[in-house]
């Protein structure tokens, strides 16, 4: 059952600062000529005075030049047990990818009570009654600005150029901290943002919520792209525009770009869509502010041969799916009776190996057990 209070995601999972991870965790990420890809572990302390860990992942362009920043944050799904133990950065991975190609040092970072960030998320102790959508906008809003700053802190990070990208209760978050008009932070984007989504016809406290809305907008100069799909599952297309109206009340520097349909849920639209379904807007709002917008650095093709052992549609198409994907880190396993599985974004390679030869065997019916086949954009072996 979807919690009430903050929404990120209805699709199934298949699933201190380091200035230089170590070797056996950098080489576990799937890797591309021009780019890096490390984690990273933000040490801050917060506005308020509190220390905090924040949980990061950070996508970049090679070299020491000094790149705007694209700080990423994700959504939630309200079950501590999930956003806790199994969400991490690499949930953002596309977007990171997408954000990297085209110049940015893009910053997957969770907020607090995510992944391994310490505290408590900011739905913790909410009801959907009292859902703390100003509380929660606090909260929010001290993590990122705080993660802003320490990624500032690095050699290829710059001190003045920023975007903050976020999706769902991540979209709300960018929007909370823009409001109070961050030094060098360019512009926001929004992808699906809000919470207390019930069942994509009610919010909690649907008040409350468009009263914070209404308050990010009101003074704010940083210019927001919101993007919202036609069937976004969490807020509806009615919805997505009340949100907008509300936060544009005050006239607000923000436009709002309607996306087509994705898959089943097109709440998902970020983190999982080819950044081919987003980018033209997201690019195009980007030159109009004066930032980088074209692709600078291109992902290879990386055709693989797909298992002999997929011997009907579903596993040829899940194996498609996978060839197509950029939701790293991730593996797929096939077995001798034509069963597979797949994982998408674990921690780290051997993670997602292990995850999909579970998913396997779990639906595993002959004798010849499961094995890896692909990891990354790998055969296994090869």
């Amino acid at each position: 059952m979807k919690s009430p209070i903050v929404t990120f995601t209805t699709l199934i999972v298949t699933l201190l600062f380091l200035s230089a991870p170590a070797l056996s965790e950098r080489s576990s990420q799937q890797q591309f000529a021009g780019l890096v890809r490390e984690p990273l572990r933000l040490q801050v302390t917060l506005s308020n005075g509190q220390p905090a860990m924040l949980d990061a992942f950070v996508t970049r362009p090679a070299g020491k030049t000094a790149l705007p920043v694209a700080l990423i944050t994700q959504g939630s799904t309200g079950n501590a047990k999930f956003d806790r133990g199994v969400m991490n950065p690499n949930y953002l991975s596309s977007t990171a990818l997408a954000f990297a190609q085209h110049g940015y040092a893009a910053v997957a970072v969770m907020r607090e009570g995510y992944g391994d960030s310490s505290g408590e998320a900011e739905y913790t102790h909410g009801t959907c009654a009292q859902p703390r959508h100003t509380l929660a906008g606090q909260q929010d809003t001290r993590d990122l600005l705080a993660a802003l700053a320490g990624v500032r802190k690095q050699p290829w990070a710059s001190a003045d150029t920023a975007v903050l990208v976020g999706m769902s209760a991540g979209g709300f978050a960018v929007l909370a901290a823009g409001a109070v008009n961050p030094p060098g932070v360019k512009a926001l984007i929004n992808f699906a943002g809000g919470r207390g989504a019930i069942d994509g016809k009610r919010l909690c406290d649907k008040p409350g919520l468009l009263a914070a809305f209404s308050a990010y907008g009101n003074g704010v100069n940083v210019p927001s792209l919101w993007l919202y799909a036609a069937n976004d599952s969490d807020f509806s297309p009615t919805m997505a525009q009340d949100f907008y109206t509300a936060y544009t009340a005050h006239r607000a520097p923000a436009r709002f770009s309607a996306l087509p349909a994705f898959g089943n849920n097109g709440h998902v639209v970020m983190d999982t869509a080819p950044s081919a379904f987003w980018w033209p807007p997201v690019g195009a709002f980007l030159k109009e502010h004066g930032l980088p917008y074209r692709e600078q650095i291109a992902l290879p093709d990386s055709p693989l041969t797909a298992p002999t052992q997929l011997n009907n549609a579903g596993g040829k198409q899940a194996f498609a799916a996978y060839e197509r994907a950029r939701r790293y880190e991730k593996a797929f396993a096939v077995g001798g009776d034509g069963s597979w599985g797949a994982a998408y974004w674990a921690r780290t390679a051997d993670a997602a190996a292990a995850k999909a030869l579970s998913n396997c065997n779990q639906h595993h019916a002959g004798h010849v057990g499961c094995r890896i086949y692909a990891v990354g954009d790998a055969i296994a072996g090869a």
